[in-house]
């Protein structure tokens, strides 16, 4: 939850100079409008290309948005976004002390394709998800790609059902978001 609203996680490719970015800001743009309008809080990582797309959008539909940072200068360009700081140090920039923020602000994520972060982020909360204390997140993965990655994955590792459950997977935007309907309700 963030303030009074269910919280949606949207990452994906930070660079913009990632394979498939040009792709990745329009999905993270529509998901950030589709969030906001449906009553969701989103949640982003960072400034990077996704959270400044998500962002953005979400602000002008009027969207509740908070960006978890590890460190000041890393502040979205976008009015009206409260930044949460980790304040770690050195050793845990990177994003891994935002990623767990992240993790514990968001009742449920999306995952945009386009660079490793994205399989890093799943693999992640994959391995959360199996202590048996962390609570439930469902991840909606959008875009094409993601069936054939996370089988094999799965099968690589030899993730149980309950876990591979874990994971929805959506083409377009509103599709991720109808489907988090059915897990977490807006407010």
């Amino acid at each position: 939850m963030y303030g009074d609203r269910a919280a949606i996680a949207v990452l994906g490719p930070s660079r913009a100079d990632a394979p498939k970015a040009g792709k990745a800001a329009e999905l993270a743009a529509a998901l950030g409008h589709h969030l906001a309008r449906t009553g969701y809080a989103v949640v982003v990582e960072g400034r990077g290309m996704t959270a400044q797309s998500v962002a953005r959008s979400a602000r002008q539909v009027g969207g509740l948005v908070a960006a978890v940072t590890d460190s000041p200068d890393q502040a979205l360009d976008v009015p009206g976004v409260e930044v949460l700081r980790t304040g770690a140090d050195s050793v845990l920039r990177g994003g891994f002390a935002a990623l767990s923020r992240v993790l514990e602000l968001a009742d449920a994520l999306i995952l945009l394709a386009g660079d490793l972060r994205s399989v890093t982020v799943l693999t992640q909360v994959w391995v959360w998800g199996l202590e048996p204390d962390a609570p439930y997140r469902q991840i909606v993965l959008v875009g094409d790609g993601w069936p054939e990655t996370v089988r094999i994955l799965a099968d690589a590792v030899g993730l149980d059902a309950k876990t591979r459950a874990m994971v929805t997977f959506a083409r377009e935007p509103a599709e991720a978001v109808e489907a988090l309907r059915y897990y977490v309700a807006p407010r």
